[in-house]
């Protein structure tokens, strides 16, 4: 398979241990991660071929109780000499001048792979660790096979490493996006090719009315045909943006209706009206000539009366229509 022209959504890894055996002649393949926090070991994923039923839970069991220096290798920052390159058993050993470690000890054993041979390559981002790929078998694995496995490693770094910094952009953008909930003006938070990955209540609402029409209106934004959208960088390295969009239109058609309905003041009403079109409680205050405490206390009774639990629930029920 083509590691680097695999769709951005797809995670490849398992089909690469699925072919390990093959490829090396192996009897088994597996790839897995182990993140660690001091003492403290867990297993972030494992994928197995041909790999004895009941191997991952176990592992993970395993770990939780294994000793510091479980494995020829250190999780949390690998030897510079065993990053992204094919190691034998008998190179490993070579590496670190022990023997056998705990996992060949007291794990392996348990099914029936402490004798097999093992090729593995530690695929590392920098001294990050990315997976631990490699294989077992019976007999010893020859020179070509650490070709192979050597001539795989760089496509599959690139992968991995792609893979854990969309994985990051995707967190990144769920955290920023928890924030934005609170925010009464339509935000979104946008992938590197425009996707909004996330949207807030207000947000919501929008896409939810006219989808087609705001993805023409972000996607001129990005080009900066659309000024009325603001558009900024959330960081340098994930291209994430975020995306302020105004509401299109005067809202007081909306808020008479809403005023009959939620029995709200005139006052009220005039507050709605400006938080609809996204004021802050300051920006409203000015505009109404009033301190911004008093403004508070409108928003407040405007929650209550509309039986939502945020200024972004407001403005989206306002501008859906809803009762």
């Amino acid at each position: 398979m083509q590691l680097d022209g695999a769709a951005a959504s797809s995670r490849p890894l398992r089909e690469v241990v699925s072919w390990l055996p093959r490829l090396l002649r192996a009897d088994q393949a597996c790839a897995f991660l182990i993140r660690s926090d001091g003492p403290r070991k867990w297993l972030d994923f494992f994928h197995g071929s041909r790999m004895p039923a009941g191997i991952r839970n176990a592992y993970a069991k395993w770990l939780a109780t294994a000793p510091k220096n479980f494995a020829s290798y250190d999780p949390a920052r690998p030897d510079p000499r065993q990053r992204n390159v094919a190691l034998r058993r008998q190179e490993l050993e070579a590496i670190t001048r022990r023997g056998p470690p705990a996992v060949a000890r007291s794990f392996l054993p348990r099914f029936a792979l402490s004798e097999s041979d093992q090729l593995r390559m530690l695929v590392c981002e920098g001294p990050s660790l990315l997976a631990w790929v490699g294989a077992f078998r019976a007999g010893s694995f020859s020179r070509d096979d650490v070709r192979l496995l050597d001539s795989v490693g760089p496509a599959l770094q690139r992968r991995l490493a792609l893979e854990r910094r969309l994985g990051e952009a995707q967190q990144r953008a769920q955290e920023v996006g928890a924030a934005l909930d609170g925010v009464a003006a339509a935000a979104f938070i946008l992938g590197a090719s425009g996707a909004v990955l996330h949207a807030n209540e207000a947000g919501r609402s929008m896409l939810d009315r006219d989808r087609r029409g705001l993805e023409g209106r972000l996607a001129a934004a990005l080009r900066g045909a659309e000024p009325s959208v603001q558009v900024a960088r959330l960081d340098s390295d994930s291209g994430l943006r975020l995306a302020i969009v105004p509401h299109a239109g005067d809202p007081e058609p909306l808020v008479a209706v809403a005023r009959a309905r939620w029995l709200l003041t005139p006052r009220q009403a005039q507050v709605l009206r400006l938080v609809g079109q996204g004021l802050s409680n300051r920006a409203v205050a000015a505009a109404l000539g009033c301190a911004e405490g008093t403004v508070e206390l409108h928003v407040t009774a405007l929650l209550e009366k509309a039986d939502c639990q945020s200024r972004a629930h407001l403005v989206a029920k306002l501008w859906s229509g809803a009762e």
